[in-house]
């Protein structure tokens, strides 16, 4: 079966300026990696893996390690901000593991109250909280600066996990207040009346795309079903930031998913870059500012950002070797990479320190593809299994749904997308699918939670 070779790939990001066009790759300009055969990489089976209180899943705490501590007080996170030991204790028994940057990748560290210490494999975890155990459901707490993305998108194959980068002055206080709580007196968020926002700049832009095989599906489904009914779905000329925030802050809503472009530049000006980064763009171009939300109330609410940089960017760009510098949109994705260098974006960093904190928000590190939200082949839309993941198992399931749960078909997806680099039957064909295969795993590999992977869109106890 040949492989249709696409003229250009569009991506989701937004400088202020243009969205990119990248010319499909030329084999000259990239690295396809050695064929191997396929492996799976999905999670194995937990009898209820959304149950993060039981002792054979858990839950727990990932710190970078701390040469000047003890093996006891590493155990105990004596280097843990205040907020965060309180956590561990309404939380207990829930090991703390620990990041060594200078030791093989693939593993963390654990250390016990006696003054021993193991390294533990994250890539194939005897999970639970036991010695010698890795728990299913993991919080990384720091900027990825200190504990890189490469961890969390490791850790995303094997385990459920979120990323807390806040202080106590950024928040952290009202964040783990809010959790342990399970939001009560913080304006907990009306599950039943999800919000969803997706731009549409019209074909061929990408936006058209993701507002038809994410946006209008959600939104059909949460039509559909009677609790949900009163869902509000904003697209076209009604997907404005100002539309966005008014019914954000009248309708409280437990779910919001918004699919467009995220802001990535104007790169010549650093600080813009920065400040604005992955904040979504709307039908006038223009991208959702912080202060616009200052007040809101999210109140454990979800939200999941379909954008370009929307849950923040690294120094280097994983598709580096997929992508050319010298193709066209090439130079943006690099720029970024050396603009905004390694950082949260500042929009989940602010709504979860908020007066009545973000639940946790879902986005990506990298930009996503025209090209990899359908098959090649078969011209199937990709995006049911993003669907399901925030219809089906946050709202339908008879039990709590965890979002890092809740997300876990996502990870699987990558996994096999990983392990199906091979030498299709078609020789001719072998770049053009070992590079999509490459950008779609990459895709979904760089999608992360930002807050604890435990939250769930209903307040309710397990």
């Amino acid at each position: 079966m040949a492989i249709e070779r696409p003229d250009e790939i569009r991506i989701n990001a937004w400088d202020g300026e243009e969205t990119p066009v990248l010319i499909f790759p030329a084999t000259e300009d990239i690295h396809v990696r050695t064929p191997y055969t396929p492996l799976s990489l999905a999670p194995t089976f937990l009898e209820e893996p959304w149950n993060w209180r039981s002792p054979d899943v858990g839950w727990g705490l990932v710190l970078r390690d701390n040469d000047e501590l003890s093996a006891r007080d590493k155990a105990i996170g004596v280097d843990a901000p205040e907020p965060l030991r309180r956590l561990l204790m309404a939380r207990d028994p829930a090991p703390i593991l620990r990041y060594q940057p200078d030791k093989p990748p693939g593993y963390l560290f654990r250390y016990y109250p006696d003054g021993h210490g193991e390294p533990l494999s994250a890539a194939a975890p005897d999970r639970g909280v036991r010695e010698g155990q890795i728990p299913q459901y993991l919080l990384i707490y720091g900027s990825p600066a200190e504990i890189p993305w490469a961890v969390q998108y490791g850790l995303n194959l094997a385990t459920f996990v979120g990323r807390l980068d806040l202080t106590v002055e950024e928040g952290l206080d009202r964040y783990v207040d809010a959790l342990i709580s399970d939001w009560a007196g913080y304006y907990p968020a009306d599950l039943t009346k999800p919000v969803i926002w997706s731009t549409d700049w019209g074909v061929p832009d990408i936006t058209f795309l993701m507002a038809r095989v994410i946006g209008a599906k959600l939104a059909a489904k949460f039509g559909a079903d009677a609790e949900t009914a009163d869902r509000v779905w904003l697209t076209g000329p009604d997907a404005t930031c100002e539309a966005l925030v008014a019914e954000l802050k009248s309708r409280r809503p437990g779910l919001i998913c918004t699919t467009s472009h995220g802001m990535t530049g104007p790169l010549r000006d650093p600080e813009a870059t920065i400040s604005h980064l992955g904040s979504p763009v709307d039908h006038t171009r223009q991208c959702l500012a912080l202060t616009s939300l200052s007040d809101w109330r999210a109140g454990g609410a979800i939200w999941y950002a379909h954008a370009c940089c929307s849950a923040g960017s690294d120094s280097v760009t994983r598709y580096a070797g997929l992508i050319g510098p010298n193709q066209k949109g090439g130079a943006l994705l690099r720029g970024v990479a050396a603009t905004a260098g390694t950082r949260v974006a500042p929009l989940p960093r602010a709504l979860l320190g908020g007066p009545s904190p973000l639940g946790a928000f879902v986005g990506h590190v990298e930009p996503t593809f025209d090209w990899t939200l359908r098959d090649p082949n078969t011209k199937q839309e990709l995006t049911h299994t993003i669907v399901r993941c925030l219809y089906n198992a946050l709202y339908t399931c008879d039990h709590l749904a965890p979002i890092g749960w809740a997300l876990s078909d996502i990870f699987k997806e990558a996994g096999a997308f990983y392990g199906w680099w091979q030498v299709p039957a078609d020789a001719d064909d072998r770049a053009t699918l070992d590079v999509y295969r490459q950008l779609a795993a990459v895709h979904r590999q760089s999608m992360v939670i930002i807050g604890d992977p435990t939250v769930v869109v209903c307040r309710r106890s397990p």
